[in-house]
């Protein structure tokens, strides 16, 4: 019966629209708080600080609080940082969420008070977007404890309080800006410039692309910043069979297209269009049955 109700709660705590799965990107991540705690004085001047105090200041320096910046809906976003502590704010007649990065694997979790807070990790049947959830519930109000967490990735110091009323976090989450930096520098090692770009009827147009790549998967293709989207010409795909136009998302001054291609072309006008050639320079033999086909 418990876990009936467990699931019956969770499902209306995750339950959300589409926007709420979207979390703060990492190049936006809150930034971290940073808390200055004096030394205490004593009437002939500075003294020095007991055990009890160094960790209460240190304590207090690594706890990060709720910002206005930093939610998604009903979502709270921290920001990961080793060492630091996330606060988690809980009320008796709610359950909270903790959810790890995806892909992420829980191995241990404990806390400081079993008897008097429920800390559980959800099946993985009840997984939200391919993370693992923890859920948190104190059995009273004024209570207090910490809870960690040990993943295959990282480790996670969090402070549970418990108070009265029905302000509490629904969920928290974190961005890893580790993870993206890591991210970054491995797709710049993997992205294929090799396109060469020419224009093979008309003249020069004010949209010629400025530079194409692809990670493999996408490719993009970048225009100048002066031009304006509307006056951005379609983009077709040139096979044998002739040409096909793609869909495509632009994305500022860039077209970001869901594959790769070895051959290309953007069309500007009707009667007499102007046709800029995209040609991946690694695909020689595809290029030369490409050049056969594909002519308005």
């Amino acid at each position: 019966m418990m876990r009936l109700i467990l699931a019956s709660m969770l499902v209306l705590i995750l339950s959300a629209p589409t926007a709420m799965a979207q979390d703060i990107n990492a190049e936006q991540c809150p930034a971290l708080s940073a808390v200055a705690v004096d030394a205490p004085q004593s009437r002939r001047g500075r003294r020095d600080s007991t055990p009890a105090e160094l960790l209460a200041r240190a304590n207090e320096a690594a706890r990060q609080r709720p910002e206005t910046t930093s939610f998604t809906q009903a979502r709270h976003i921290y920001t990961y940082a080793p060492g630091a502590i996330y606060e988690l704010y809980t009320s008796p007649s709610f359950i909270s969420a903790i959810l790890l990065e995806p892909g992420e694997t829980l191995g241990d979790v404990a806390a400081g008070d079993t008897a008097r807070w429920m800390v559980q990790e959800t099946n993985a049947e009840s997984e939200i977007d391919g993370r693992t959830i923890v859920l948190v519930k104190p059995q009273a109000t004024g209570l207090r404890t910490n809870i960690v967490l040990v993943t295959d990735r990282r480790t996670y110091t969090i402070e549970a309080i418990a108070q009265a009323g029905s302000a509490y976090s629904a969920q928290i989450a974190w961005c890893y800006p580790e993870s993206a930096d890591q991210a970054r520098m491995a797709s710049v090692d993997t992205l294929n410039f090799g396109y060469r770009v020419r224009v093979t009827r008309g003249g020069r147009p004010n949209w010629m692309p400025t530079r194409v790549f692809d990670d493999g998967r996408r490719t993009w293709i970048e225009m100048p910043e002066a031009v304006a989207s509307s006056d951005l010409p379609p983009l077709f795909v040139i096979t044998g069979e002739g040409a096909e136009l793609v869909n495509y998302r632009v994305q500022g001054q860039r077209y970001m297209v869901d594959r790769v291609f070895d051959v290309a072309e953007l069309r500007l006008g009707t009667r007499a269009p102007i046709i800029v050639r995209i040609e991946r320079e690694s695909a020689l033999p595809q290029r030369r049955s490409a050049r056969l086909g594909g002519r308005p």
